[in-house]
């Protein structure tokens, strides 16, 4: 008996210590690196100036109306920063906060259902995926969605549905209409395909609840700004879905490379348990046995999706992160009902096949890359020591199908997301520094304005701590389609950021106050015009110019 607790209790301190370092890893150096445009220094902007002006109402980019995502991500963000300043950390504190609520809801999910073994695995699994880590250090939206709609398709799955609505709802006002569409592209066929009423899935309590948590934001903003519902249900749902305006068209299998990837190496143990037999004997008893309707629901939780993203015009690696749950909990089931040994052999190979391609890239990696020095002289530290991750991960879940040891499996399978933060550290902050403007920043003088001309370094504005003026002829710099789409109008509004194309010649010739110019690096034209002001900075994004005094601007 003494023995037998104490192994009991060091089995229960492995699997606690794995959990924890799973945490730490994914929340490790959260601010260690520069942000990488475009898309996190956008988003950290209309953060920073949320928590400035205290309106939490109607995002603002550069001053003005932002409304190509809802509200919640950006609300979350700049509340870190009231708390903790306008940093790279606060602006990423809220995808991993919504990725550890995640993994928490998946691990009590899998523990009801399977035990105590499948909680723990499936809540190890989803932590250490290499998308869920990436994105769970990310300025944007998708760790954030992934928690509600793997929130909402839980509660429908334990027959809760007015929390899933309302959880659809939250899911809504942070990244749109997308949050309805994945539960119920995997709940629909769900319910179909066991025989569940689908008036189960559509309760009246929990479409109010949906619409009290969805529509108050909604409507004031709309009172605002009239041609808001438009641009939501128009613009940007029917057009990303039915057209390649976007510019983010791919082929229809665009995400199956993806998947294995971004649920490496859960991918393996999830699909293992995958048969022709198992299949039929699921598809057989899935209106009479719950156990059969499981398999039937993570397949749908794939599948479901899956297909609508794969007909989309417009395709993005991270659409698939709330589908890594279902992953999650396959292979928690898998280890947790079949044993260690499931699917080890078939990994131990893919490991090994890595961990060599990995230990030789600097051999064929080709040389043409647009990579900068720093980036180039990382690679090395960062792939040796993933591939050293793979060779032990593969030695520990070979010896765990030996003594069929679930835990050591799961040790083996974490290990090599485990040490992806630690191991991508400088490549990270190499990328970092030159995909984001901080550097750019530090150039400007702190009392000189700054016009951009054809050009909007996303970062900018949040390392300056202020907007900056855009001389553009249609406001696409901005990476906003609704501003983009109403330029015009806002250039119009008093105090407004947009300036005619041609304004920045005016502002050079007269310079009434020190200007900096800042232009793409590859604009000859606008760059010989402003060669004889000096030159504060260059790389190969962009190049900066001034200040321009007022004796000598023109």
């Amino acid at each position: 008996m003494r023995r037998g607790s104490i192994s009991l209790d060091r089995t229960s301190g492995t699997r606690l210590l794995l959990l924890a370092a799973a945490a730490l890893a994914l929340g490790w150096n959260l601010g260690g690196h520069r942000f990488l445009d475009p898309d996190e220094g956008r988003n950290a902007e209309v953060a920073r100036e949320m928590a400035t002006t205290n309106n939490y109402l109607v995002p603002h980019l550069d001053g003005l109306p932002y409304l190509d995502k809802p509200v919640v991500y950006f609300a979350a963000a700049a509340l870190g920063m009231e708390v903790l300043g306008p940093k790279e950390a606060a602006a990423r504190l809220p995808a991993l906060l919504a990725t550890l609520a995640t993994i928490a809801v998946v691990a009590w999910f899998a523990r009801r259902r399977w035990g105590s073994t499948a909680g723990w695995v499936a809540g190890l699994a989803l932590a250490t995926m290499p998308m869920v880590s990436a994105y769970a250090r990310t300025t944007i939206f998708d760790s954030s969605l992934s928690f509600f709609t793997t929130t909402a398709i839980i509660c429908f799955a334990v027959e809760r549905p007015v929390l899933a609505w309302g959880a659809i709802g939250a899911g809504g006002i942070t990244k749109g209409p997308v949050a309805i569409l994945i539960p119920l592209a995997t709940l629909i066929p769900w319910a179909l395909f066991t025989g569940v009423p689908l008036r189960r899935l559509f309760p009246w309590r929990g479409l109010l609840a949906f619409a009290i948590v969805a529509l108050p934001w909604f409507f004031a903003v709309t009172a605002r700004i009239p041609e808001f519902p438009h641009y939501v249900f128009v613009r940007e749902t029917l057009e990303r879905v039915t057209t390649r305006s976007f510019h983010r068209t791919a082929p229809f299998w665009y995400f199956l490379p993806i998947l294995p990837l971004a649920a490496f190496p859960w991918f393996v143990p999830a699909l293992s348990r995958c048969s022709v037999a198992r299949a039929r004997w699921a598809w057989l008893a899935r209106k009479v046995n719950e156990n059969a309707r499981d398999p039937v629901l993570l397949a749908a939780w794939v599948l479901g999706p899956l297909m609508f993203f794969s007909l989309n015009q417009s395709k993005l690696p991270q659409y698939v992160l709330p589908l890594m749950p279902a992953f999650a909990l396959a292979a928690a089931r898998t280890l947790s009902h079949d044993g260690a040994g499931s699917g080890s052999r078939a990994f131990v190979v893919a490991a090994a096949v890595l961990a060599l391609a990995l230990a030789t890239l600097t051999l064929w990696l080709p040389g043409s890359l647009p990579l900068t020095g720093p980036e180039r002289a990382a690679i090395p530290f960062t792939a040796r020591t993933l591939a050293a991750a793979l060779v032990v991960s593969a030695a520990l879940v070979a010896l765990a199908a030996r003594r069929d040891s679930p835990t050591l499996a799961a040790a083996g399978y974490a290990l090599v997301t485990l040490a992806l933060p630690f191991a991508s550290g400088p490549m990270l902050r190499a990328v970092g520094d030159d995909r984001s403007a901080y550097t750019l920043a530090t150039t400007i003088p702190a009392r000189a304005s700054v016009v951009a001309v054809a050009a909007y370094p996303p970062s900018l504005p949040f390392y300056l701590r202020r907007p900056i003026l855009l001389a553009t002829a249609n406001a696409r710099e901005l990476t906003s389609n609704f501003i983009a789409d109403y330029a015009d109008r806002y250039r119009t509004v008093p105090g407004s950021p947009l300036l005619p194309a041609d304004a920045w010649r005016d502002r050079l010739a007269r310079c009434a106050e020190p200007t900096v110019f800042v232009t793409r690096a590859g604009d000859g034209a606008t760059r010989a015009d402003l060669a004889h002001l000096p030159l504060l900075f260059a790389d190969s994004h962009y190049a900066a110019y001034g200040p321009c005094t007022a004796e000598g601007g023109s």
